[in-house]
C-alpha cells in the first residue's frame, strides 16, 4: 500500500487525511496517510506552543474548512467525495455542538485560534487521523520513496512526502536565540503576561497579521507611558485587499498561473504578505502610543538592560536603543531542509537547476522534476496559487496533493473543477516565462 507522510498535524496535514477518508468512503483507492507531530495535534493554534495567544481571531473565514471550496474533483465520484467531506465542515462541526444557530445569529463570528484548533482535533479524530507522535530529524530520499528518520531512532518509509508548518521565526543578523529583552513571532506570546507594567521604549520589526496582533497586544498591556515604534521597510502599514476580485484567486486559482510573474508577485504583497487584515486595521486605528517607522533591521546588539537595532533606509544608516525589540517578520518556509540528506540535498539542488524553488513548484504541489516526490504548499503561492500556502483552500490542496496516488479510469479522470488544473496542466510554472 502506497504511504504519503506529512509532516505536522496542523491544519493542512489534517485536512489531507479527511480528504483520504473521504475519498475511500467514495470507493477510490487513497494512499496510506501518515500526520507525524512531534505536539498536540493543530498545538500551534492553542497558544500553548506560542505563535499565538491562543485567543486571536481567525483571520480567515470559518466557512474556509477543511474541504473548501469543494471542488469536482474525482469526476463520476466527485458528489460522494464532497457528501462525504461535508460531515468535517465547520457548519456541521458546530450543528454537532447545538452551537449554529447562535453562531448564525451572532452574525458569523471569527472562532479564535483556540477554537479553530479544537473544530481541527475534532475533525482528526472524525476521521481517525493516523498520528505518529515523533519529531522528524531526517530526510532520506532513495529509489522508491522518501525514509523519515524521527526522534529516538526510528523511521518511517514513505512514497511520498508532504511538509507542512511555516517553521521557525525569521532572525536578523546578530539576534541571539535566546534573550530576554529579544523575543519573535512565536516567543512573544509565551512572555506577553509578564512584562511588567514600567514605561518601555517597544521597537516591533515587520507589517504583516502577527506584527499586527503583537502592537495590539502589547497597547493593552504596557504602560501608558510606553512607546512603540513599528519598523517597516516600505514606511507605511498596509491592510490585506479583500475584493471579490482579490478573494478569488485564493478560492480557485484557475488563471492564477496565466498572470505574469510579476503581477503575481504584486499581489501576493498586496494581499498576503507584510499587510494587516481588515479587523486587525479596525482595532489599531483604535489606538494611541505607536509610530510607523520607514526602514529595515539590519542588526540587533542585544545588552544587558538595552537593545540597539541598526536601521537602514536607502542609504542612511541609524543606531536605536529600546528596551524591549520583537522581531516578527514571519517564518522560515525552507525551514525543511535542514533535515535533507546528502543525497537529498544533491536531488533538489539538480531539480532547482539554479532556480528560485517557488518557482519551481508543479500543480501537485511538488518540487517539479524531483523524485521521490516532495509536496511543499507552504511554497506553491507564486506558481500555483495565493491560496496554498494557508487556510484559503485546504479541500483544493489535499485534492491537489492526493491526485499524485489515487488512480482514476480514463472515464473519470478529469480536471478539478476549476480552471486551476486546466490552465496549469497545458505550461507547468517551472516552464512558463514571464509576460510582462
Amino acid at each position: 500500500m502506497r504511504t504519503l507522510a506529512v509532516i505536522g498535524a496542523g491544519a493542512k496535514g489534517i485536512a489531507i487525511a479527511a480528504k483520504a477518508r473521504a475519498l475511500a468512503a467514495a470507493g477510490l483507492d487513497p494512499p496510506r496517510v501518515v500526520l507525524v507531530e512531534r505536539g498536540r495535534p493543530a498545538g500551534t493554534w492553542t497558544g500553548d506552543q506560542g505563535y499565538t495567544s491562543g485567543l486571536l481571531p481567525l483571520g480567515t473565514a470559518p466557512e474556509k474548512d477543511v474541504g473548501y471550496p469543494y471542488p469536482a474533483s474525482w469526476g463520476a465520484a466527485s458528489a460522494e467525495v464532497t457528501g462525504a467531506m461535508m460531515a468535517y465542515s465547520w457548519p456541521r462541526n458546530l450543528i454537532a455542538h447545538g452551537a449554529y444557530a447562535d453562531w448564525v445569529d451572532r452574525g458569523r463570528l471569527r472562532p479564535t485560534h483556540r477554537e479553530w484548533g479544537g473544530y481541527l482535533r475534532e475533525v482528526a479524530g472524525a476521521c481517525e487521523a493516523e498520528i505518529i507522535p515523533a519529531e522528524v530529524t531526517a530526510l532520506g530520499a532513495g529509489d522508491r520513496g522518501w525514509r523519515l528518520g524521527l526522534a529516538g531512532g526510528g523511521a518511517l518509509e514513505a512514497d511520498g512526502v508532504v511538509v507542512t508548518g511555516a517553521g521557525p521565526p525569521v532572525r536578523i543578523p546578530g539576534q541571539p536565540a535566546e534573550h530576554p529583552l529579544v523575543l519573535d513571532g512565536r516567543t512573544f506570546w509565551q512572555h506577553a503576561d509578564h512584562l511588567g507594567t514600567r514605561a518601555r521604549n517597544i521597537c516591533v520589526v515587520g507589517s504583516g497579521e502577527t506584527a499586527a496582533w503583537i502592537v495590539i497586544t502589547l497597547a493593552g498591556k504596557c504602560h501608558e507611558r510606553s512607546a512603540m515604534d513599528v519598523l517597516t521597510s516600505r514606511g507605511v502599514l498596509y491592510s490585506r485587499g479583500e475584493s471579490y476580485d482579490e478573494n478569488r484567486f485564493y478560492s480557485d486559482p484557475g488563471d492564477w498561473p496565466g498572470l505574469a510573474e510579476s503581477h503575481r508577485r504584486e499581489f501576493l504583497e498586496r494581499t498576503d504578505r507584510g499587510v494587516f487584515s481588515v479587523q486587525a486595521e479596525a482595532t489599531l486605528n483604535r489606538l494611541r502610543g505607536f509610530r510607523t517607522l520607514a526602514g529595515r533591521a539590519l542588526h540587533i546588539e542585544a545588552g544587558q538592560r538595552q537593545v540597539v537595532v541598526t536601521i537602514g533606509y536607502g542609504p542612511d544608516r541609524e543606531r536605536v536603543a529600546y528596551d524591549l525589540v520583537i522581531v516578527a517578520r514571519g517564518f522560515d518556509g525552507h525551514w525543511f531542509e535542514r533535515l535533507l540528506g546528502d543525497d537529498a540535498r544533491r536531488r533538489l539542488a539538480d531539480a532547482r537547476a539554479g532556480d528560485e524553488l517557488e518557482r519551481r513548484i508543479d500543480v501537485d504541489l511538488t518540487v517539479a522534476g524531483l523524485k521521490p516526490p516532495l509536496h511543499l504548499p507552504v511554497l506553491a503561492g507564486l506558481a500555483q496559487g495565493p491560496g496554498f500556502p494557508n487556510l484559503s483552500c485546504l479541500g483544493l490542496l489535499s485534492d491537489r496533493i492526493l491526485r499524485r496516488y489515487v488512480p482514476l479510469s480514463p472515464a473519470a479522470a478529469r480536471p478539478d473543477g476549476t480552471a486551476a488544473q486546466k490552465s496549469a496542466a497545458r505550461r507547468s510554472a517551472p516552464e512558463r516565462s514571464e509576460r510582462a
